[in-house]
């Protein structure tokens, strides 16, 4: 399937746009194309043919739309001619807008502004380099060939440049002073007028029991999947060389455990997936459509098993303490002192654990990896004396907190009682923070979330009457 950009002329005069899939947030830019697909840069969203599938999510064209371009006029201006210094400070205080967070949140909320015309200075506070990449993709890029550094679609400083943001990366906010609207961070403090919380959630981490508990990992940023990724790779060195696959442990058969399982084992692991309940997504799926589910993770070579009560993850046998050596050296050499691991990189564990049939079972594996879902990171809005119920609570209209000076938006705000779990509402939220504050108001329309399921041979398209991102 190839297709190329239009002549020139005509309809090809008009600026191009992007578009958004409003499954998995996925944008397509017509300016940049899709060249994996085949499709060239240029190409406009109606002359892709008509069975092009979203490279992440797997939807068709039908779940895309255009995503409005910015507004004349929304450039930011050079001060006029004689304005003091001191004057262009003052105006400057008395407009600053500062965001908390660099997913797509937040710089979805940083676009929106200038998109609805904002000039001020926009300050961007992350704990990380504000590096631009896809989440859903973090679950699919094994299958897809994606690199870690693939799949960072953009730097931060390249994106901030563009948006003229001033970054403050590598930054942690401790604290907010509401009455004098001023965000403390690690890096010094932070004078706004509005501020607009980007928080994002964090990895459930259930309370696993035993000695090497700490080793299991969780994936919910593109950093943790980076040391996945380390461990795997050196994990299936080392078991090459004793003629084995990599035994990899998923604990959770949520949306996300599913698609680690079906990723890993699709790139030769020997993927182990536990489930408390009897069947993959049971929470979200009827049972013989969840069956259908755990049929296509075995027909993947995923070893399924629900109704499990955990035990403890305990030490490897003495035994294999060579092994160990080699796997510590190997990702040593993987990651380097600078990279991603921050503890030990010997990630092997064993794990005793019941099922529904009442077996017994004990076995040792390589790495492991716990998908319990997310959790609203609401630290600081608690901290400030915001609502938080289990998330940031946000009027549902202007998505103003409980402070008119504060926004939230994404997956740390609570919106009529739901929490955010897709990234589809993410930049319809941020029009609306955004509206609201250059005095155009763009009222938010929640509506029920959309979850797919990206497993091939078997997409399935989840719809509900509320969230629950706490279980996927």
């Amino acid at each position: 399937m190839t297709a190329g950009p239009p002549p020139q002329g005509g309809r090809s005069a008009a600026a191009l746009r992007r578009w958004l899939c409003e499954a998995c947030g996925l944008v397509y830019d017509e300016a940049v194309g899709d060249v994996d697909s085949g499709i060239a840069p240029g190409t406009r969203f109606e002359d892709i043919p008509d069975d092009w599938r979203c490279p992440i999510c797997g939807v068709g064209k039908a779940d895309f739309r255009p995503i409005e371009p910015a507004p004349a006029g929304a450039a930011r201006t050079a001060p006029a001619p004689g304005a003091s210094s001191a004057g262009m400070l003052a105006a400057q205080s008395r407009e600053a807008v500062v965001v908390v967070g660099a997913g797509a949140a937040g710089w979805g909320a940083a676009r929106a502004l200038r998109d609805a015309g904002y000039r001020g200075p926009l300050t961007l506070v992350t704990a990380c380099d504000g590096t631009v990449y896809s989440k859903p993709a973090l679950s699919v890029a094994l299958g897809r060939d994606m690199t870690v550094e693939r799949l960072g679609e953009q730097s931060g400083a390249a994106l901030a440049a563009e948006l003229d943001v001033r970054l403050l990366e590598r930054a942690w906010a401790v604290d907010l002073d509401r009455t004098h609207r001023r965000l403390l961070t690690t890096r010094g403090s932070v004078r706004y007028r509005h501020l607009i919380l980007a928080t994002g959630a964090r990895a459930r981490r259930p309370d696993l029991q035993g000695p090497t508990a700490s080793r299991v990992l969780a994936v919910n940023d593109l950093a943790a999947y980076a040391t996945l990724r380390a461990v795997f790779d050196a994990a299936s060195l080392a078991a090459a060389a004793v003629g084995r696959k990599p035994r990899l442990l998923i604990v959770g058969a949520g949306l996300v455990g599913c698609e680690f399982a079906n990723d890993f084992a699709c790139a030769g692991a020997q993927v182990t997936l536990l489930e408390a309940l009897d069947l993959p997504l049971r929470a979200r799926l009827d049972i013989p459509t969840a069956t259908r589910l755990r049929d296509a993770l075995t027909a993947r070579g995923v070893s399924f098993e629900g109704g499990v009560a955990l035990g403890a993850f305990t030490l490897p046998d003495s035994a294999a303490s060579s092994a160990s050596s080699s796997v510590g050296t190997l990702v040593g050499t993987l990651v380097g002192t600078s990279g991603p691991m921050h503890a030990d990189p010997d990630r092997r564990i064993v794990l005793d654990w019941s099922n529904s049939a009442g077996h017994q079972r004990r076995a040792e594996f390589d790495l492991a990896l716990v998908a319990a879902g997310v959790e609203p990171e609401v630290w600081l809005a608690r901290r400030a004396g915001l609502t938080v119920v289990r998330g940031i609570v946000v009027d549902a209209q202007s998505l103003c907190t409980s402070d008119e000076s504060v926004f939230a938006l994404g997956d740390c705000a609570e919106v009529q009682g739901q929490l955010g779990s897709t990234i589809e509402p993410i930049l319809r939220q941020a029009r609306t923070i955004a509206g609201r504050i250059v005095g155009t108001p763009v009222p938010y329309d929640a509506r029920n979330p959309v979850w797919i399921v990206k497993i091939p041979g078997l997409p399935l398209t989840i719809r509900s009457a509320s969230s629950a991102a706490e279980q996927l």
